[in-house]
């Protein structure tokens, strides 16, 4: 009698065994941290030596990946705009960027609006800071962001940026520019945040850096998790599904393949 119940308890636990195979759960991340909603903090115009520097600190303290759509100009000794000490700087916090864990993207070389310039002037644009960012880094640049979100009705910016992928951001925008006001930006943040969301905001403000770790510290406590525009807009692809450079994507929520686009088999 006790051999049978010895058999039927392995037996169940073989069935168990076989469910999560089958059905495997998503409770753990490949990390082994409970699967959070996400969502990605970006952070434009910079680099700039002191905000930039602050804001990878808090960063770091608080284990969070962000994405940096940082402008070329900043990154080139001959630009003939910044000091050899500010773009040794510049080009010293990019590489800490990517050490520890963030993404470097595109943000122009000037901070010009794309769709207002020539062809020449924005291929020039995108391919100056690409080859700015790659020499710091040694990584293809993979992620692009228009000044002013200015390629959102202008599809041939896009179609020079490929196979660079263009991120704007997503149903609100603090305007942390005009804003100045830590409070008001952490609410609207804190308030509207959704699992996918992309937050904009600009590493050359204190009150932006404060907005930023602080509706960080709130969110965590909601159970979100901060990862990079490269985790979040990935978060869907494979069996076939890529990312589209045609597209332009300002949020990736869970299981969303509205943007994507199917690979063809050959």
């Amino acid at each position: 009698m006790r051999k049978i119940y010895i058999l039927q308890i392995l037996l169940i636990l073989w069935l168990i065994t076989v469910f999560y195979m089958i059905f495997p759960t998503n409770a753990k991340a490949d990390n082994g941290q409970e699967e959070r909603p996400m969502v990605a903090f970006t952070f434009d115009d910079g680099p700039n030596c002191v905000q930039t520097a602050r804001l990878l600190d808090g960063l770091k303290k608080r284990n969070a990946k962000a994405t940096f759509f940082v402008v070329g100009e900043k990154l080139d000794y001959e630009s003939g705009k910044y000091s050899e000490k500010t773009v040794t700087q510049s080009r010293a916090l990019v590489e800490r960027m990517v050490a520890e864990g963030h993404t470097v993207a595109n943000h122009s070389y000037s901070h010009c609006w794309l769709s207002k310039a020539t062809k020449e002037k924005v291929t020039y644009e995108l391919r100056k800071t690409n080859e700015l960012i790659t020499q710091i880094t040694g990584q293809p640049v993979k992620y692009m962001r228009p000044p002013g979100g200015s390629s959102l009705t202008t599809p041939w910016v896009r179609e020079i940026a490929s196979p660079m992928i263009t991120v704007c951001w997503g149903y609100y925008d603090t305007r942390d520019w005009e804003c100045r006001n830590v409070d008001s930006m952490v609410d609207m943040i804190v308030n509207n945040t959704f699992d996918g969301d992309i937050i904009l905001l600009h590493d050359n403000y204190e009150t932006s850096v404060d907005t930023a770790l602080q509706a960080m510290d709130i969110l965590a406590e909601k159970g979100y998790r901060f990862v990079t525009i490269d985790e979040l807009l990935n978060r869907n692809t494979g069996n076939g599904w890529t990312l589209d450079p045609t597209r332009i994507y300002c949020t990736m929520k869970p299981g969303d393949y509205s943007r994507l686009k199917k690979e063809k088999i050959v």
